[in-house]
């Protein structure tokens, strides 16, 4: 499976310094472990107004890492709350925010070791 995460980007954007790559990858894997539970918790609770502070507080980092995926899926979010029957898509949501969060983690852990 190809990488979510844009390394060359990052790289780039930290002028190729490990130990700023490394820090960075730190701060985002709690930063994406702390929007997948946001974003579970506040789509289950139909919050559409934490769930869009939760999302502006992520994007610019999941659009550093080139992650149009984790936007887009936010936004697919935000979308049903707008829908009569938002409850026949939120599991749905939830479970592919989650794993796309659990693979950048994953990703990005591979560069902190």
């Amino acid at each position: 499976m190809a990488n979510l995460v844009d390394f060359s980007s990052l790289n780039e954007m930290l002028y190729g310094d490990d130990r700023y790559i490394k820090e960075f990858a730190e701060a985002a894997v709690v930063s994406f472990n702390e929007f997948k539970e946001s974003f579970k918790n506040l789509l289950i609770a139909k919050d559409e107004e934490n769930l869009r502070k939760a999302g502006h507080k992520i994007k610019p980092v999941a659009q550093m890492l080139g992650l149009q995926q984790i936007i887009d899926e936010y936004e697919h979010a935000k979308a049903l709350l707008w829908d009569e029957n938002p409850d026949e898509g939120i599991q749905a949501s939830i479970k592919k925010m989650n794993d796309i969060c659990e693979q950048v983690c994953a990703e990005l852990n591979g560069i902190i070791q």
